[in-house]
């Protein structure tokens, strides 16, 4: 058998070679982008992405017939893996759509380069965005859209979203089943109502003190007596929340823009939105993702051309308004694409929660998204607060003294 292990020798090295000596082996017309989709719903969600993508994308394949779009889907806990063992053998995608949490690690991987023409693109991002998408290399992704934490609710159950964090209590004191998502990343919202986002942003910058932490404690004694409500449940995420809402088990969830269109698919025009609920004296806290398009770095001069002009097709001014107007769930990531007055409610509930309510801790942002950095056990301490494993000063103490590895 001597001759095969000759002949796969062979082989092997005429594609070690033809990999090596070829800037890219992909078909020149051709532009390959990959996205990540939730493995737990991974067909349906590649269904639904695409679609959207092709729906979204048609003026530049509109004006390039001849280039060829190629959609390449990869389960997102597989993601950076999958797309660093694409490259490692000259086959990394041309663009990759992705958002702020995952663009600096795809950088810091060396699996993306930094955006060219650095100009066009900061005059068409305002502050805010470009401290998402920018740092001192320059742009490493292009924002396109925009999706922001809401709440959905059955208008035939509640009439009227809660306007405050007390007034959802009522409303579940009345009756009326809530749900809210257990991981903290959707659930960080109510430390905004408690007005713990200034300490917990503290101690993200280090500036960590003896203080009593007043604010994140009553955090965390809301989180324990929301807890202990008969009409209040906690989820695994906002899909789990919106496929209850769906079934009239639950009447009010959190949710996200991107999830509108389904919902209002199922509910009709009992689908009611609205900014989450407020505290007494501060705002809640919303999250939001950016959505954008990165460059891959395996990518031929004619792709690199291919890609940039598709990137600027669709974060131009004329391609952001008509993606807006379409009301599909998102806000425009280009500051010169301005909500109407006379806008919807879908989009207006938007503007509240990503230009009043999120915008209001501008200052607290960074140095609370380097908390979560910081401390990736937050999750499992909030978690075990709700299932009563911890008590509130136990959470404390393990959220504001000690560093969680």
């Amino acid at each position: 058998m001597r001759w095969l292990k000759n002949i796969n020798r062979v082989a092997a090295g005429l594609l070690a070679i033809l990999l090596t000596s070829c800037t890219n082996i992909k078909a020149p017309k051709t532009l390959f982008i990959t996205f990540g989709a939730d493995k737990k719903s991974f067909k349906n969600d590649t269904t639904q992405i695409r679609s959207f993508l092709n729906k979204n994308t048609e003026a530049f394949q509109r004006s390039n017939p001849d280039t060829k779009i190629v959609f390449i889907t990869y389960q997102s806990n597989r993601f950076l893996n999958q797309i660093a063992r694409d490259s490692d053998l000259n086959l990394g995608p041309d663009l990759v759509i992705t958002e702020q949490f995952t663009t600096p690690e795809l950088l810091a991987s060396n699996l993306i380069t930094t955006l060219p023409d650095q100009q066009y693109f900061n005059e068409i991002y305002s502050p805010r965005i470009q401290s998402k998408a920018k740092t001192h290399q320059g742009y490493t992704f292009a924002p396109w859209l925009i999706d922001t934490q809401i709440a959905c609710f059955n208008n035939t159950e509640i009439e009227k979203s809660p306007g405050t964090i007390k007034e959802l209590e009522a409303l579940s004191a009345s009756g009326k089943k809530i749900g809210l998502a257990s991981n903290y990343g959707e659930l960080i919202w109510t430390a905004g109502t408690q007005g713990a986002v200034s300490e917990l942003s503290s101690l993200g910058r280090a500036n960590s003190t003896d203080q009593p932490y007043a604010a994140v404690q009553k955090w965390l004694q809301w989180l324990q007596r929301a807890a202990l409500y008969q009409n209040i449940s906690f989820h695994d995420d906002s899909r789990a929340l919106s496929a209850r809402l769906k079934k009239n088990e639950l009447d009010w969830v959190t949710c996200w823009g991107n999830q509108l269109e389904d919902l209002k698919t199922t509910m009709g025009n009992s689908l009611g939105v609205a900014a989450l609920p407020n505290g007494t004296t501060s705002k809640a806290l919303p999250v939001f993702k950016i959505y954008g398009f990165a460059l891959g770095k395996n990518s031929s001069q004619t792709q690199r051309t291919m890609a940039m002009k598709f990137i600027k097709t669709n974060v131009n001014d004329i391609a952001e308004r008509k993606i807006q107007l379409d009301d599909i769930g998102y806000l425009a990531a280009n500051k010169n694409v301005s909500i109407p007055p006379e806008s919807s409610k879908k989009l207006a509930t938007l503007n509240i929660s990503f230009n009043e309510q999120s915008k209001s801790y501008l200052e607290e942002w960074p140095g609370l998204e380097q908390y979560f950095k910081q401390n990736p056990q937050l999750g499992k301490t909030i978690g075990d607060l709700i299932d009563g494993y911890l008590g509130v000063n136990e959470a404390l103490k393990t959220i504001t003294t000690t560093p969680m590895e």
